[in-house]
């Protein structure tokens, strides 16, 4: 097949899919307006004129299935539908993790992603092949949407600490993801391991409550 047959059979397949997905969904209206711009761009692909036209018309179309996705379905995905008109493939973004378990999982998701890719099943002239490609790379980047949501909860491996500056006395505190140093003025009171889910308030009451490091030693 050549590329636009490619595209209106991933447009097809993944339509499907989403309506079977909106049944009973609360995002269900938003789904199946993304169904329906999958459905017009396969629908441009198939009609007559120019090439240059109808490839610039339907990579448009598809752009406003992504735009119109619900937080709840993974746009990327449709990045795999217009792939072979843009001529290159979504995959995942770097989430540069903190937390080793949140690292692990995304290595885990890679090597996944790079299973359903490797298996060939994308490029088949198969239907029930393409599909099981594509319910594959929803199910990937569903999990990787999840694991971004905890990640920018539990913080990144590259981000900036978070200051904490009391009203009042001489305490401040440095928080990285995982790590917690106290100061008294110019000198540390002590370097903690913390949760990586710790919260502000949890923050606070450590600066409050730790003891200095000599005395923690002494004791």
């Amino acid at each position: 097949m050549n590329q636009h047959q490619t595209t209106v059979q991933r447009a097809r397949l993944l339509a499907g899919i989403i309506r079977g997905h909106a049944h009973g969904h609360p995002d269900a209206k938003a789904l199946l307006l993304v169904a329906r711009q999958l459905g017009q761009a396969g629908a441009v692909l198939r009609g007559l004129g120019g090439d240059h036209d109808i490839t610039v018309r339907a990579e448009a179309t598809l752009w406003r299935a992504r735009m119109a996705a619900p937080e709840s379905f993974p746009s990327e995905v449709i990045g795999y539908v217009s792939a072979p008109l843009a001529g290159h493939l979504p995959g995942l973004g770097d989430l540069m993790p903190a937390d080793p378990e949140h690292a692990r999982r995304e290595r885990a998701l890679h090597a996944r992603l790079l299973g359903v890719l490797g298996s060939g099943l994308l490029d088949s002239s198969d239907d029930q092949e393409v599909a099981a490609a594509l319910v594959g790379l929803l199910d990937v980047h569903t999990a990787h949407a999840a694991l971004a949501a905890e990640v920018r909860v539990h913080g990144r491996a590259d981000a900036h600490p978070t200051v904490y500056r009391p009203h009042s006395g001489t305490r401040t505190a440095q928080h990285l993801p995982g790590r917690l140093t106290v100061f008294d003025g110019g000198h540390v009171l002590a370097e903690l391991t913390v949760p990586y889910d710790i919260t502000p308030g949890e923050v606070w009451q450590l600066i409050r409550d730790i003891e200095p490091a000599r005395q923690l030693v002494a004791a």
